[in-house]
């Protein structure tokens, strides 16, 4: 009788070790699931050793079949699965060691085999999960044979048996859908994940498919591919995260205001990602900005956001550059070109470094700099009726060595004076800003400890 509980034991807690790992499995947690499954295999081998014409026999072997194929040994777990059917009379294991032994044959390629032991075998099984897992390989099987629509009720079926197996369904409908290409059920897959709180582990996943789509069919695709993002039952951080991949969608498809509006959601709260919400905000107003005294709008979006390095360094160039086209006022034309750089490299603000630039060459139209500063606007200008002025305008300064240079690749050393002159001009310039910033206390950061 002790030697019988001893026996028990053994396998009972083999059993809650698999069924921990399981849990660990299907909820996307794969780093602590090889260890468990190889102490199950030790238990279960363990207690089958201990009495192998015991009444548990049967079920310690098939436990180790099982743990042996989650960890990839399909030869082992086949094995014992053989061992299983010589040796039990008990119509359930019966079942599940044909069941395990139709997914092994799927999973080494041989799908008609797979699937016809599958199919003997699923009317016996009792356990949801295992009957789940049976669906999720038939469907497999089916799509491996090229049989769609047998594959789609397979993996309804599993999503439908086990709620443990929902996700992982879903995860591999929208897998199916890539291959086939099956738009419908990637959409479909993605919406059931959407509304799953259990999918929250796989938000990176779900967040790279998204992606993935939309290099292959469209950013405006790949925003409706997220729809209902605002609703997902997910965790505050995960939820915002989503809804920043849907905002940066639209963005792209041209859908501003789609966008601004998920952005803003997001921007809402608190934490690092409300202030990374905050700087992809200004950066997209930023893109759009034409005039110097518009950059004052955008403070209210990014002051929230203060000790954030990214917003710190947005706030610090917009004051800088509004600085810097005061100097030309005063009479430093140069100071502008400077402006133009931090508009450009810093901001990003294309349409207002062009406009800084352009106003460089007004102030100086025979300037050391003033075909630099024409073939900077150039470049950043994306109005065809102001390519072609600045085309004239830069005719005209055949002589200018950026314009020759630009043209005909000569006069590499002139140029390399020219560029070390404004380095030394912008160098006080850029000096005296930051010293008048600090002096007004203007400049966004945290003290130093």
């Amino acid at each position: 009788m002790f030697a019988g509980c001893v026996y028990y034991n053994t396998l009972y807690n083999a059993e809650d070790l698999y069924r921990e790992a399981e849990n660990l499995r299907l909820n996307g947690q794969d780093s602590a699931v090889s260890a468990r499954y190889k102490e199950v295999i030790a238990k279960a081998t363990e207690g089958y050793r201990s009495d192998e014409q015991g009444g548990w026999a049967d079920d310690a072997l098939l436990l180790v079949a099982k743990a042996q194929f989650r960890l990839g040994a399909n030869a082992e777990a086949s094995r014992a699965l053989e061992r299983v059917l010589e040796i039990s009379g008990d119509a359930d294991v019966r079942a599940q060691a044909a069941l395990y032994q139709g997914v092994i044959a799927i999973a080494e390629g041989e799908t008609a085999l797979g699937t016809q032991l599958l199919d003997r075998a699923m009317e016996d099984v009792q356990e949801p999960s295992d009957r789940a897992e049976g669906h999720l390989w038939l469907a497999r099987g089916f799509f491996e044979r090229g049989m769609a629509p047998e594959g789609w009720r397979e993996l309804d079926e599993a999503a439908n048996t086990s709620s443990a197996y929902f996700v992982v369904a879903n995860l591999e409908r929208i897998a199916w859908g890539f291959a086939l290409p099956d738009l419908t059920r990637i959409h479909q897959g993605i919406q059931a994940l959407i509304f799953t709180s259990r999918a929250e582990v796989h938000g990176d996943s779900i967040r790279s498919l998204a992606q993935r789509f939309s290099e292959r069919w469209g950013a405006g695709s790949a925003d409706v591919l997220l729809a209902n993002a605002e609703d997902a039952r997910w965790s505050r951080e995960e939820r915002d995260r989503l809804l920043m991949k849907r905002a940066g969608f639209a963005h792209e498809a041209g859908d501003l205001a789609q966008a601004e509006q998920d952005a803003s959601r997001v921007a809402s709260g608190v934490g690092d990602q409300a202030a990374a919400a905050r700087v992809k905000l200004a950066r997209w107003r930023l893109a759009e900005v034409r005039q110097v005294d518009e950059l004052a709008q955008l403070r209210s979006v990014l002051l929230p956001a203060v000790t954030y390095d990214e917003a710190q360094a947005l706030l610090n160039a917009m004051r800088r550059l509004e600085l810097l086209t005061e100097y030309a006022l005063e009479g430093e034309p140069v100071a502008l070109i400077g402006a133009a750089e931090i508009a450009r490299d810093v901001l990003g603000a294309g349409q207002l470094s062009a406009g800084l630039f352009q106003a460089y060459a007004a102030f100086a139209p025979n300037g050391r700099w003033t075909g630099k500063a024409l073939l900077a606007s150039r470049a950043l200008t994306t109005d065809p009726v102001a390519w072609k002025q600045l085309d004239r305008r830069l005719e005209a300064l055949a002589p200018d060595a950026y314009v020759r240079y630009a043209q005909k690749g000569h006069g590499e050393a002139e140029l390399g004076e020219l560029e070390s002159g404004l380095q030394e001009a912008l160098d006080p310039l850029v000096a005296r800003v930051d010293e008048e910033l600090e002096a007004r206390r203007q400049l966004a950061g945290l003290p130093k400890k």
